[in-house]
């Protein structure tokens, strides 16, 4: 059974398992990725693991030009390229010294060492015992480790609300209301809690700020965490709740 769905959606990733079509025309299948998720529709909205598999794009569909990188590799991406713009930013600049360049040092011209390089193999990795880590477990971990440090994070969505959309109807009828697709909404409301997340490990980590100023900007952190206690019940597990 084939599946035709635009960019973007979970008809249109390589891991989407085609099931059935029901009643109604729709395309039925399971996420290989995540199975937690249980049954899903082709035409939902795609996760940030979201990978692209071009033959089951409707034709003439519109695709970034860096489509075949997952968004979840897109953010990682441009979090590591900012870090390293603003790594160089912060750096001193190192001129000549005032007294008209560098002495020559004799104990430049000694032989250098060389240095002996170590073949590595990673498949597989021995832990402690005879118990052996494979390279999908190896990814886990370097992934999760990412996420941590990137404040990036995946949480699943409430099902029921999945591929639907926000409706803001302004007070003049004769005005066009706005749509918003619940899973956008999901997504900026998951990237502002990771960055709020980052932010208080931040302000918890840095010695440049007194102990009074330090508890203010918690206090700030704690409060937006209590604005955004309204959105918990989009996230499907307890544990990723917005507390205060």
């Amino acid at each position: 059974m084939s599946v035709r769905e635009e960019y973007f959606r979970c008809g249109s990733c390589k891991v989407f398992e085609v099931a059935y079509q029901d009643r109604m025309g729709r395309t039925m299948g399971q996420c290989s990725r995540k199975p937690r998720y249980g049954q899903v529709a082709a035409h939902d909205y795609a996760c940030i693991d979201y990978r692209l598999d071009r033959l089951r794009l409707v034709p003439g569909a519109k695709v970034p030009d860096d489509a075949d990188s997952t968004p979840r590799e897109r953010e990682r991406r441009r979090a590591l390229e900012g870090a390293t713009e603003r790594m160089s930013r912060s750096r001193p600049a190192t001129g000549a010294p005032s007294g008209g360049g560098r002495r020559h040092d004799p104990d430049d011209d000694a032989p250098k060492p060389k240095l002996q390089s170590i073949p590595l193999s990673l498949d597989p990795l021995t832990r402690d015992g005879d118990d052996a880590m494979d390279r999908a477990e190896l990814k886990a971990i370097l992934a999760e480790v990412l996420d941590e440090t990137l404040g990036i994070s995946d949480p699943p969505m409430q099902r029921r609300f999945r591929g639907g959309k926000v409706l803001i109807q302004p007070a003049d009828p004769e005005l066009a209301p706005k749509e918003l697709e619940v899973d956008v909404l999901f997504r900026k409301v998951t990237a502002v809690r990771d960055k709020l997340r980052l932010l208080e490990q931040k302000v918890n980590a840095t010695d440049a700020i007194d102990a009074e100023d330090k508890a203010l900007l918690q206090g700030y952190v704690s409060s937006c965490y209590g604005s955004l206690k309204s959105f918990n019940f989009l996230f499907a597990e307890r544990e990723d709740w917005f507390q205060n």
